[in-house]
């Protein structure tokens, strides 16, 4: 009898610790970040969720200082207050309706956060702008004041929505209430990106090493700066250089500042293309130095979590290396660069191949940690 009575104690001090344990939060943030990505897996493979939890769906509009802001909300059915993610689309033409976005709201909301993706106006027309970057501010703060919201707001960007995100989370109105970052596959330095994109080179430390950009961004990124031109003259002459049409007569007729980027929009010399941004027009300068975390990454308060793609062809993954060398190490909670997904294609980690089916678990494994950092801090 005195045998049967200790198993008896010992069963029930395992299911003690067992209730314990997934009460506490570490487990509870990997069961739902393992949640999370079998639902987005399923969503995905079969059109079908994993979780069985009824979720609302809603467009909903907010002010940012004399326009409104329109965003996808998604929410758990329920009257519970939640943590929540705000994620912002990438240069895509959908905006908030692209379908991985779709599918990744509902996921995040079956899984207990309630997710906002705003629209970005000019980021679906792939220009960049401090619009933006207000508009993230002002999705923060009308998350921040939902009766359903715990107040625990995390950010999260892709691609060139992750220096956004960045830029919005220094801004002083919000820069101490951010619970977390997210920042995947951004750029650090905006003229050393764009430097790469123009030349086909990007420097790692200071060595210049050959890189081949996505077409769409040698087509629209030049046609950006030259928007950028406070002078409507050499706008003129730089559209019709940039097009091939008397290059010889508009090279004449363009200010300093034209010719200096006329030859920076022509050359693919990378050490000379550095050289050539100070002799941009000023008001260029002061445009893109606004959008460029390297002024900015030392003022961050908020922890953040970053992740890059060795094979990106919109932004190197260099830039994210720079970045995580510059954030102080209390506020870095993870870092790594992939290898067996394209850009922000988190997908091709479900193709399995016996010949990188090792790589493959490896970095499944990693993208999980990636996750579950993000989601532990709300």
């Amino acid at each position: 009898m005195a045998v049967g009575w200790q198993w008896i104690v010992l069963i029930l001090i395992i299911l003690i610790v067992l209730v314990v344990a997934l009460l506490t939060k570490p487990v509870q943030t990997g069961l739902r970040a393992t949640a999370l990505l079998i639902d987005l897996g399923v969503s995905y493979k079969w059109k079908t969720n994993a979780i069985p939890r009824s979720i609302a769906i809603s467009e909903v509009i907010y002010p940012c200082g004399n326009r409104d802001i329109v965003a996808n909300l998604y929410c758990p059915n329920d009257q519970g207050r939640h943590p929540s993610i705000i994620l912002a689309h990438g240069a895509v033409e959908g905006g908030k309706d692209d379908p991985a976005l779709k599918l990744a709201g509902p996921s995040l909301a079956r899984a207990g956060y309630i997710t906002l993706v705003p629209q970005l106006d000019n980021l679906a027309k792939f220009r960049l702008h401090q619009d933006d970057v207000e508009a993230l501010v002002a999705s923060f703060q009308y998350l921040s004041e939902q009766e359903f919201s715990n107040k625990k707001v995390g950010l999260v960007g892709v691609c060139l929505s992750a220096p956004l995100v960045l830029l919005a989370a220094t801004e002083p109105s919000i820069s101490n209430d951010i619970s977390v970052i997210g920042y995947w596959g951004g750029y650090y330095n905006i003229n050393e990106w764009l430097g790469a994109v123009i030349t086909g080179h990007y420097f790692d430390e200071d060595e210049a090493k050959p890189w081949k950009p996505r077409i769409v961004l040698t087509e629209e990124l030049p046609k950006w700066l030259i928007e950028l031109m406070p002078d409507s003259s050499d706008k003129s002459y730089l559209e019709k250089m940039m097009r091939g049409d008397s290059v010889d007569f508009a090279r004449s007729d363009l200010s300093p500042a034209g010719q200096a980027l006329y030859e920076m929009l022509t050359s693919r010399d990378p050490a000379r293309a550095r050289d050539l941004w100070a002799k941009l027009d000023p008001e260029i300068q002061q445009t893109l130095d606004g959008l460029s975390p390297h002024l900015k990454a030392d003022q961050l308060q908020t922890k953040i979590a970053i992740i890059h793609t060795y094979t990106d062809d919109v932004i190197p993954w260099v830039e994210s290396q720079k970045l995580a060398e510059t954030i102080k190490e209390e506020n870095k909670l993870y870092y790594k660069i992939f290898h067996e997904f394209y850009h922000v294609r988190v997908e091709d980690l479900l193709k399995l191949r016996i010949s990188n089916l090792q790589n493959t678990i490896s970095e499944a494994a990693q993208f999980y940690l990636f996750i579950y950092h993000i989601l532990y801090q709300l």
